[in-house]
């Protein structure tokens, strides 16, 4: 057995490694909160005032499950706009979404791809059709109000603002352990972009529904995911980043834990391509917005190997204080409570498999960024996150009494 200076060396560079972990979701929105000065709320135009005009952006692969309500929606949204088109960009589909989206082609601008190109590629082709001042992008599973491009728009009467949000709810966080889990983190998410946005600015969004402007926009290369890039961009151009807590949007959450491990492997490498590419440009960021995107933008995706690492050196100080034996014990007890959950799905258990997979799926994702330069131009959705329907269901999600 060695010394007890070194137990307690390794004791606290575990405490040093899982505090690491837990600074993206802990310790920096804290910072925002506790050291950064309010920024002022953004001008918002009057309600009733003329719009800037609108295109609206959606490209899509098999979604014959979601469209045609998805389309329906995006028609009274261009209603409830006014000075709005819609676009839709089909990733030569190998089901019936093409055949579903024919009916409408004399109301949208659609386009067919002859072979997949990916969703970039398609965002990138469709803004070249439009003319507008402003940009709606959004998924075709996400399920919003006919009011919310009218409120997306609104804080755009503030010069300073590039780009603006919507605030994305999981819709099915009571239907397993791993969409709990995913809705619980995204629920985190959604809590750190609302403080951002009052001090830095959000730091990055994702793609289920945000605006743009025109002027901003600089086409991705079509092998990197479209909403990181075109939102950093924005930073980099040294606009802020508005979220519209109160316009409220909607989607399933994977239900599946392998599922989700799959999908978070594919995000993380495409974010981590997106921070390999960018980062000459976002290191010469004000200070106090490189410390943002390294917290909640790069350190997020380092956790799973901090959370292993802390482990790692807690099972090591438990072996030099305890013996050999009981470290083997406490990893026996781990690697048991993991299979339970996953094998058995018996709560909490399952929550802290899911929890880990999950994990698991981001560290390979970066990984494979690093050291294979996988791509992800075209991927398959995830099967559980498309629903029979759209509901459609969810009141004034996108009002401005929203709450």
């Amino acid at each position: 057995m060695l010394s007890t200076p070194f137990t307690a060396t390794l004791t606290l560079l575990a405490l040093a490694l899982l505090a690491l972990a837990g600074h993206c979701f802990v310790f920096y929105p804290l910072s925002l909160r506790l050291f950064c000065r309010k920024a002022p709320k953004p001008a918002l135009s009057p309600a009733l005032a003329p719009r800037p005009s609108l295109a609206i952006c959606l490209s899509a692969y098999n979604e014959e499950k979601v469209i045609v309500a998805k389309v329906e929606r995006l028609l009274e949204v261009a209603r409830a706009y006014g000075p709005a088109t819609i676009h839709v960009y089909a990733d030569a589909p190998s089901d019936r979404t093409v055949a579903l989206l024919e009916p409408y082609a004399d109301r949208i601008d659609l386009v067919v791809g002859k072979a997949r190109a990916g969703k970039t590629y398609g965002m990138n082709l469709l803004v070249e059709r439009s003319e507008s001042e402003l940009i709606l992008f959004t998924d075709a599973n996400v399920e919003s109000d006919n009011g919310c491009a009218v409120e997306l728009a609104r804080p755009f009467a503030d010069p300073t603002i590039g780009c603006v949000t919507a605030h994305l709810i999981y819709s099915n966080r009571r239907e397993s352990p791993t969409s709990a889990i995913g809705a619980l983190y995204w629920r985190l998410e959604e809590a750190i972009k609302r403080i951002e946005s009052h001090t830095v600015g959000v730091i990055g969004v994702d793609g289920a529904m945000f605006m743009l402007r025109r002027s901003l926009y600089q086409p991705p290369p079509p092998h990197l995911i479209d909403d990181l890039y075109l939102s950093l961009r924005v930073l980099i151009a040294g606009a802020r980043i508005h979220s519209a807590d109160h316009v409220r949007v909607f989607e399933r959450s994977a239900v599946g834990a392998v599922e989700e491990k799959q999908r978070k492997r594919r995000i993380a490498c495409q974010a981590a391509n997106v921070h390999r590419v960018l980062w000459p440009e976002l290191r010469r960021m004000p200070w106090l917005q490189l410390y943002a995107y390294l917290s909640h933008r790069v350190m997020k995706w380092l956790t799973p190997f901090f959370l292993g690492a802390g482990a790692l050196c807690l099972i090591a100080a438990v072996a030099l204080a305890y013996g050999a034996a009981m470290a083997t014990a406490v990893v026996a007890a781990g690697l048991a409570a993991l299979l339970i959950g996953h094998s058995l799905e018996v709560r909490p258990f399952s929550a802290l498999s899911s929890a880990t997979l999950s994990l698991a799926g981001v560290a390979a994702g970066v990984l494979e960024s690093l050291f294979t330069r996988r791509t992800y131009t075209v991927w398959d959705p995830a099967l559980s996150i498309r629903a029979e329907t759209l509901s459609l269901n969810h009141g004034k999600s996108g009002g401005p009494n929203a709450r």
